[in-house]
């Protein structure tokens, strides 16, 4: 796989008995009924152990060997019932890509320390793809004053530009004269950084010229998912670095879901004691000291973002003119928050902050497979939690002296089944509306996706339009009535893969997404009030912040061009060979200087 991590006791194993236990996988060729007999080999695994890895969303049919047994989410565990060599074959869907392998295998037993297991992969061979074909001619000349976002409007040694008279926000002006030296006009604090940010892309020495720019959109965001695979402090600073040298302005900052909890919240320890760590579940399939592997099949690290390192990430952020707005995924997606607080009850006895009824019989199955990840929404300790996180976020904001435009509450991908027993659309009612008594409370707006505005009562709509920053649409063309922020899946979903060929990473349950994609989004096209644009780069895929950049560098670009030109103002090629003749030409020196890992042509 992509990543073998851990691997020091398997070596130091291997060195002391000559044999570790090992893994190898072997993918069967797609049959006429649409599946692949896979093989899957336990070499000199010990018997009664169990050995647990991960895999996407997949049913499986066993037709030898032993049974493997779905846990939640992407994990999946077998028992050994004999010593020496383990043979299963199994029915599955044939891999879109190799990086759907089954991955993160590790040995347990009991009484005895968790071993990571090598893994060796015999994958089908694969015809070349349309896909590898170069759609870029290269024919377009690069000009001065070419960057990305692609100014406005300019003009060359003393050639006249008449400006504008009235000034949108984040507009600025730059002459610069024959002496080289620049001069630059704005308005507003924005416009002055991105005056900055374009002198310091503008090759040297810089050339007689002027140039008049302004974002079309007020809202350029970009969601990071550090949830499903973290980011460390450092390189959450680098992605906002390249946020601000392509003028985005929000960072919409992905911290809870089912997986993990990411942020330290004072008052609920377990949060982050418990619900950002990660170990394999007892042998009792419990999961007493942490939560379950994520997709990456980490365990033992602590994947969460302190008080302090928060307000650094913020202050880091606001220096570069880019605001953060935190999301807690709720009412679904919430089982990080949901077993963190079940072992604080167990600590202190208290169940003021108890997300889940025990008494609570639904069956249900997630989109990312879950079955116990929903919040009984009809609980008043719900929102006694979510009123102490609300409170924490707004300290932290408050020290950093940042402000808070808004705190994401996600909404989405509520399961069928959920709330057994109980009204869907009433629960729905009562926690749009507790919610909202949370905010106006504390005099701050929400955000959701779009999940969280359909199906309301009418006082209810105008309540959560009166509160509401904004809605990511990402699955219908728009909705009517609210602030829109285009998060389309099919254009700005950077988790998505490149192409269908193998060595690629990434989903394509909406397509395929590469900078010609991004590119191609036409804002204007939309209903509703758009009042921005905004990548998504989800974390189930990545193993690395070499994952993250390829999966961001350079498709994140066509959503930075859009939210800043929503027009490409000429025919699609034209227009394509000029922008990507720029991406080429400035933006990926750059990023070959810093090392970063990016899509080549």
């Amino acid at each position: 796989m992509r990543n073998t991590t851990l691997f020091i006791l398997f070596l130091l194993l291997a060195a002391a008995c000559g044999r570790a236990p090992s893994v190898e996988w072997t993918e069967g060729a797609a049959e006429s009924d649409g599946r692949a007999l896979h093989t899957l080999m336990l070499h000199d695994v010990p018997k009664d152990s169990r050995v647990w890895f991960q895999e996407l969303f997949d049913g499986k049919t066993s037709v030898e060997g032993p049974t493997m047994n779905h846990y939640q989410g992407t994990s999946w565990y077998i028992d050994v019932p004999q010593n020496g060599t383990v043979t299963l074959k199994y029915y599955g869907r044939p891999l879109p890509r190799h990086s759907w392998a089954p991955e993160a295998f590790v040995l347990q037993q009991k009484g005895r320390p968790d071993l990571p297991m090598e893994v060796r992969y015999h994958f089908v061979e694969r015809p070349e793809t349309e896909s590898k074909k170069n759609t870029f001619a290269g024919n377009y000349e690069v000009q001065p004053a070419d960057i990305i976002p692609q100014v406005k409007r300019v003009a060359y040694g003393n050639e006249p530009l008449e400006t504008l008279e009235m000034h949108p926000a984040g507009w600025y002006c730059i002459t610069i004269g024959a002496d080289g030296e620049p001069i630059v006009e704005s308005d507003d604090e924005d416009g002055a950084f991105y005056a900055q940010t374009t002198l310091a892309k503008l090759p040297r020495p810089l050339r007689p010229m002027t140039i008049e720019d302004w974002p079309d959109f007020p809202y350029r965001g970009f969601m990071l998912d550090v949830v499903r695979d973290f980011r460390t402090v450092d390189e959450v600073l680098e992605i906002i670095d390249l946020m601000a040298s392509w003028k985005l302005n929000t960072l919409h900052f992905h911290l809870a879901d089912d997986e993990s909890w990411c942020l330290e919240i004072e008052d609920l320890p377990e949060l982050t004691d418990y619900g950002a760590h990660h170990a394999l579940p007892d042998w009792d399939l419990q999961e007493t000291v942490a939560l379950k592997p994520t997709a990456n099949g980490r365990i033992g690290n602590a994947t969460f973002y302190t008080s302090e390192e928060y307000k650094q990430i913020l202050r880091y952020a606001w220096e570069r003119r880019i605001a953060v707005i935190p999301e807690f995924d709720t009412p679904g997606h919430s089982r990080a928050s949901i077993k963190a607080m079940r072992v604080y009850e167990q600590r202190t006895g208290d169940s003021s902050f108890r997300l889940q009824d025990p008494a609570d019989t639904s069956h249900y199955w997630s989109a990312q497979d879950f079955t116990d990840n929903v919040l009984s929404v009809y609980l008043p300790s719900v929102y006694n939690f979510y009123g102490t996180v609300f409170d924490e976020v707004i300290r932290l904001h408050k020290e950093a002296d940042v402000p808070l435009p808004a705190i994401h509450i996600g909404g989405d991908e509520v399961p069928d089944g959920a709330w057994s027993g109980h009204d869907r659309h009433e629960m729905k009612e009562m926690f749009t509306n507790s919610m909202l008594d949370l905010a106006e409370a504390r005099g701050i707006r929400l955000a959701g996706w779009e999940d969280i505005a359909k199906g309301l009562e009418p006082a209810t709509e105008e309540r959560l339009k009166r509160s509401l920053y904004f809605l990511n649409v990402w699955n219908t063309d728009g909705i009517e009535g609210f602030p829109v922020v285009l998060s389309p899946a099919a254009y700005t979903y950077l988790d998505l893969a490149y192409s269908d060929a193998p060595e690629e990473i990434g989903l394509s349950w909406a397509g395929y997404v590469d900078e010609r994609k991004t590119f191609a989004l036409q804002p204007n096209d939309y209903k509703g009030d758009v009042i921005g644009i905004q990548a998504q780069l989800w974390s189930s895929q990545l193993r690395s912040f070499d994952d993250a950049t390829y999966q961001m560098l350079p498709k994140a670009l066509g959503v930075a061009e859009r939210g800043w030109n929503a027009e490409k103002g000429d025919s699609f090629d034209n227009a394509f060979e000029r922008f990507y003749g720029i991406v080429i030409a400035r933006e990926m020196p750059e990023w070959e200087r810093k090392g970063y890992m990016f899509k080549k042509r």
